[in-house]
């Protein structure tokens, strides 16, 4: 047998198992509690909040404009996303960038339809939603899938709203895309790489549509895989893995959200605390959130990219992406969103953020909302 067939017989036995383990009583789809966004009571303390806190209701109203905005719109789904190792003037990515814009929309809608209970922005973005599962196909590339996180937090919103016909169309299109993050082969390699910042943003995707279809074999992937990827890609004195590799910042704040988000929901889940957890070699996420904090006071600098060990850094400097400009100083406000879900673990980070906004009310940011009303 040859290893190409090998390979290919595998990927669909994972594929067939992991349907198999997704559709049950009469392929029914088992949907369970929100997790990954907010569940009922979450929601109601999230509308009482709205109402009493002027930063939480101008957050909300930024949303919900988006979502107006969303309401005169039509999806523009994308076959495959198209965007880790282009430069942005390829065209391909050009094209998955307008796509991609569909995301946010979805996320505002759902949100919206939950906290004003008006019908209209429950059937947008089912629209939406319906459209990309119908459309979309996942490759296995993690940095891709990763992007789809707001249609993935916004469809475990409001799925217990879908047909059963239509959660079907939708849980298949979500089981696809983890069985070929599971079943990539370039995380079959005994090389150092499969545990960089990829890996992280893979775990991420898979715990996402694990906890949303309530998927225990993904779910135990994903436990598994964080535990290995806190001892492997971060480091016992806070750095990482990425850090090191690119010479930047920007990569240990890259690989650290997925790990954060991904923990944020293990935790509401089971309860399990993978941003404490401290592995064999004394690393964790902990540390490594507080390896950022000298250099987002402004007690130490970096120069980012100065040694990157990345050919493609180089590129995109070369192509003048802003950002990536090779030598040029972190600039602390890209800690905002990292530092905003570990707050949701150590509240100290809130008013680190909200100092980096420059923001007098309690609430600057939208994740910050959040974290107030979960568990």
């Amino acid at each position: 047998m040859s290893k190409i067939y090998l390979n290919t017989f595998c990927s669909f036995l994972l594929l067939f198992y992991a349907v198999s383990a997704v559709f049950s009583q009469d392929l029914k789809p088992v949907l369970r509690t929100q997790s990954l966004s907010l569940n009922k009571n979450e929601i109601q303390k999230l509308i009482i909040l709205i109402k009493t806190d002027p930063g939480a209701e101008k957050e909300y109203q930024r949303l919900k404009s988006l979502a107006d905005l969303a309401l005169q719109q039509q999806p523009n789904p994308i076959d495959t996303i198209i965007s880790e190792g282009h430069l942005a003037n390829d065209p391909k990515k050009i094209i998955t960038q307008k796509a991609l814009a569909d995301l946010p929309k979805i996320y505002a809608l759902a949100y919206s339809y939950r906290i004003s209970n008006q019908k209209i922005y429950l059937k947008k973005s089912m629209e939406y939603i319906l459209a990309w599962a119908g459309t979309n196909h996942g490759t296995g590339n993690p940095i891709n899938d990763s992007k789809l996180d707001p249609l993935l937090e916004a469809y475990d919103l409001i799925k217990d709203e879908f047909r059963t016909n239509e959660n079907g169309i939708v849980t298949a299109w979500l089981t696809r895309l983890a069985a070929a993050e599971i079943s990539n082969p370039r995380f079959r390699s005994a090389k150092k790489s499969v545990y960089n910042n990829w890996n992280s943003h893979r775990i991420k995707v898979v715990a996402n549509i694990a906890y949303i279809l309530n998927n225990k074999a993904y779910q135990a992937f994903a436990d598994t895989s964080i535990k290995t990827q806190i001892l492997k890609n971060l480091y016992a004195d806070g750095s990482g893995m990425d850090f090191e590799d690119r010479d930047a910042l920007h990569y240990h704040i890259y690989t650290l959200e997925p790990l954060l988000k991904t923990a944020i929901l293990i935790k509401r889940a089971t309860g399990v605390d993978y941003f404490n957890y401290l592995s064999p070699s004394g690393s964790s996420v902990q540390k490594s959130v507080g390896f950022l904090i000298p250099f987002v006071t402004g007690e130490k600098k970096h120069q980012e990219f100065l040694n990157s060990k990345t050919p493609f850094d180089k590129k995109r400097a070369e192509n003048k992406e802003p950002g990536y400009a090779i030598g040029h100083d972190f600039d602390p406000e890209t800690a905002i969103e990292v530092l905003s879900y570990a707050a949701y673990f150590q509240p100290g980070y809130h008013s680190v953020v909200k100092k980096l906004m420059t923001a007098s009310g309690t609430y600057p940011n939208w994740q910050l909302v959040l974290n107030g009303v979960r568990k």
